[in-house]
């Protein structure tokens, strides 16, 4: 109609946070958070970046150089319309555990290793506007099971005067029926993105370049196109990707 009021609702962020256990002297520490809670898996959001309800055990080690993060996710479905959380059950699991060193071979370096694992069920769904979402528009129009798994290596920081940036991620796994295909395929495919930069004085220098990997056959059982879980990037600098 000619009615564009609309309001929605949303409990974004609600959990409860405990300490554990004290593990050294110099303040390290282990605890779990359980609730709806935002969590970015990586440096620059590639891969996961949301909030959500989930539980998450944390800490650090070695006097806060080494800090890490075990993470389970069980997504709620997002409103059409404003991308709010909603009280629906996604019928999609999550798990992600990563490890950061700082002072990693150069001081003011942060290296970081992460497995990401996505269990995304089958499921029918049309959205507020009427559009069907899942299953993909697409092909066969099938629900299919996507089970993936993230393999990952990424760091942020500076050797010397030189800032870097830095992830490179291989994900494997299988779709039940991709929609295009029309089959059963197997997952295999990267990504990279690397920005480096230089300071001096009061001018900074830098340069960006992602890659991702594509799909030049859709139609076989091998699926070669690159995807994040739930990625929200920030790369590229404020006005770029």
């Amino acid at each position: 109609g000619k009615t564009r009021y609309r309001q929605d609702f949303a409990l974004e962020e609600y959990f409860v946070e405990t300490k554990l256990a004290d593990i050294s002297p110099y303040y390290d520490f282990v605890s779990v958070r359980a609730g709806s809670q935002f969590f970015s898996s990586d440096f620059r959001g590639f891969i996961f970046s949301d909030v959500n309800r989930g539980v998450r055990l944390f800490g650090n080690l070695d006097g806060n150089r080494t800090q890490f993060n075990l993470a389970y996710f069980r997504q709620l479905e997002k409103e059409t319309n404003s991308g709010l959380n909603t009280f629906t059950d996604r019928d999609q699991d999550i798990v992600i555990a990563n490890l950061y060193r700082q002072d990693f071979l150069f001081p003011g370096y942060t290296a970081s290793v992460s497995y990401h694992y996505n269990n995304d069920a089958p499921s029918f769904k049309f959205d507020k506007n009427g559009f069907l979402v899942r299953p993909d528009p697409a092909g066969v129009f099938t629900p299919h099971r996507v089970e993936a798994h993230y393999l990952g290596w990424a760091g942020d920081g500076h050797i010397d005067r030189y800032n870097i940036s830095h992830a490179f991620y291989w994900v494997l796994g299988r779709d039940s029926r991709n929609p295009i295909a029309g089959q059963a395929t197997n997952i295999s495919a990267q990504m990279a993105a690397l920005e480096l930069s230089y300071d001096r004085d009061y001018v900074r220098f830098r340069t960006s370049g992602l890659y991702q990997s594509g799909d030049g056959n859709a139609r076989d059982g091998h699926a070669t196109g690159f995807d994040g879980i739930l990625d929200q990037q920030n790369f590229g600098g404020e006005f770029s990707f």
